[in-house]
């Protein structure tokens, strides 16, 4: 048992819900209640009653009563600690995805530095989908959700939703003469099933894995996608759409950025949007879990939501 089943039961209790504390720390449902069961083996007694609403047992709710005192007491040990090292600390490390710059992070590092010269920010990059396993290396890590359960998330602004890419070359050789009525169809009830006998292009990672948000979309539309290609390169992905190779999912924002105001009017590409049942992209600032944050971390993070919202940011790639 650790910190992290602590942090985990504290919100099950919290929430009454495995389902909402899962949503709360970003994990599944299923590794959540997985490690509800192994703690419950481990001190051999039943913690939570199972039910709409899940209520603590006698022994969960002294458990819960341990558990928020240890949390807390270790989290003042941590400020102290912090407290005493941030005397000596100047330099804040800002991690970036490798695969696109924010395109807010100058206008922000700009207002920032200019506001607080006593910190000297210093810019990593990072691929979102190593960014758990390159945690050490940075202080707070600009990109958007879902990523790995082993990080904390403290969101700075909801983003957008998703968008089916193609080329009318792939459309045209996948339907034939029955396009323009799957195009009217697709346009009309954003449901990304319409397109179920495309080939796809997906986003992986270094498993040769669908990243999380795929999974998800693909697993909610109850339907395994033909992938047709697949990389762990976003560029490389989109590239490959352009050329018919297959249609990619990305998120709304991007595409529009990516291919800019041309779009409209391009004979090579065409974007659909699908709604989705997954929560709204969301911008946040991440960081190792466990970590607390220094004075100039929590600086940084009031900074960047002041600034996104008054320039009224709504999203980017993760």
């Amino acid at each position: 048992m650790n910190f992290r089943n602590l942090e985990y039961f504290r919100a099950i209790a919290e929430e009454n819900s495995i389902s909402k504390a899962a949503e709360r720390l970003h994990v599944s449902q299923q590794s959540l209640s997985e490690m509800l069961k192994k703690m419950e083996n481990e001190i051999e007694t039943p913690l939570v009653r199972r039910g709409h609403p899940m209520t603590l047992t006698p022994a969960g709710e002294v458990f819960f009563a341990a558990a928020k005192d240890i949390l807390d007491r270790y989290r003042m040990m941590q400020d102290e600690i912090a407290a005493i090292s941030e005397k000596d600390r100047v330099k804040l490390t800002l991690a970036v995805p490798s695969t696109e710059t924010p395109p807010f992070l100058p206008g922000l590092l700009t207002e920032f530095t200019a506001a607080h010269p006593e910190y000297e920010v210093k810019i990593i990059r990072c691929n979102p989908i190593e960014a758990a396993k390159c945690a050490r290396r940075f202080d707070l890590y600009f990109s958007t959700l879902p990523l790995g359960e082993e990080l904390e998330h403290i969101h700075i602004l909801e983003g957008g939703t998703y968008a089916v890419v193609l080329s009318p070359s792939l459309a045209n050789r996948v339907y034939g003469e029955r396009w323009s009525q799957v195009e009217r169809e697709i346009l009309g009830n954003k449901d990304i099933r319409t397109l179920r006998e495309m080939p796809f292009i997906a986003l992986c990672n270094q498993a040769n894995e669908m990243v999380l948000d795929l999974q998800i979309i693909f697993q909610k539309a109850g339907f395994e996608p033909n992938i047709a290609f697949q990389s762990g390169d976003s560029e490389l992905n989109l590239n490959m759409c352009v050329l018919g190779t297959g249609a990619y999912v990305a998120k709304m924002d991007y595409c529009e950025r990516r291919f800019s105001e041309s779009i409209v009017g391009r004979d090579d590409i065409r974007l659909y949007p699908i709604d989705t049942e997954i929560d709204p992209v969301v911008i946040a600032l991440s960081y190792r879990r466990g970590m607390r944050l220094t004075k100039a971390d929590r600086c940084f993070i009031s900074a960047a939501k002041k600034y996104l919202q008054d320039h009224h940011i709504q999203g980017m790639k993760g």
